[in-house]
């Protein structure tokens, strides 16, 4: 069935609910069921260079406040997990650590965006079922 699920997480409601689901649904597979939280550091292009701001460690931290919080819920749940933080187009990094991983279920948040701003911008959620091969749990 489900056996490793990935829960990409990025410090919203939504994806904290999205975490809570995948605890619950791998508490209910399996004892073997294993939970991976992806956290993905927006790739940034910028114009002009920052002059004198460690950018890259700024991005660290970032992710280490995400990805310590769901580190320690899935720690408390008991369960096998994983905790990854990588850099790039949210929706690309998600698919392709599915795929290359081997991941048989991703559960993830919807940002709630209303019809214009998921026409103008689109949404990471509705770019990873458009493109990845397993299946999509979408949790509002």
């Amino acid at each position: 069935m489900y056996n490793h699920i990935l829960v990409p997480i990025d410090g919203s409601v939504q994806s904290d609910q999205a975490l809570d689901h995948a605890i619950m649904l791998a508490k209910h597979i399996s004892p073997q069921a294993r939970v991976t939280a992806l956290h993905v550091n927006q790739l940034l292009t910028l114009n002009e260079p920052p002059i004198s701001v460690p950018l890259s460690d700024i991005l660290e931290e970032e992710g280490r406040k995400i990805i310590e919080p769901a580190s320690a819920k899935l720690s408390a749940s008991g369960l096998i997990f994983d905790c990854a933080t990588w850099t790039g187009d949210p929706s690309t990094v998600i698919c392709h650590k599915a795929d290359a991983d081997g991941h048989d279920l991703i559960v993830m948040g919807s940002r709630g965006a209303g019809l214009m701003s998921e026409i103008l911008l689109g949404s990471v959620s509705h770019s990873v079922v458009k493109h990845v091969q397993c299946p999509v749990l979408i949790i509002k």
